[in-house]
């Protein structure tokens, strides 16, 4: 059985994600461009970090549809 999660974290994961992933790309940019060659770790960590923001990304969006067409959320009252 899985633990609960407090709403905060739960409402955090994604950002923390998303921006975990723009840091880890932009620095590998950054630390490529000021080195002045891309080495495969450099190019690999880049992609982990746009990985990270798209899947925060979708994430988002994912729970936003769900919660959207959720019943709960349509039978709730005004």
């Amino acid at each position: 059985m899985r633990s609960w999660t407090p709403q905060t974290l739960y409402d955090a994961k994604p950002w923390a994600l998303i921006g975990i992933g723009v840091i880890m790309s932009i620095g590998m940019m950054l630390w490529s461009l000021s080195a002045g060659l891309w080495t495969v770790w450099r190019g690999l960590l880049c992609l982990a970090g746009a990985g990270f923001a798209i899947v925060g990304g979708a994430t988002l969006q994912l729970r936003q549809d769900y919660r959207a067409r959720s019943k709960w959320r349509r039978d709730a009252p005004p």
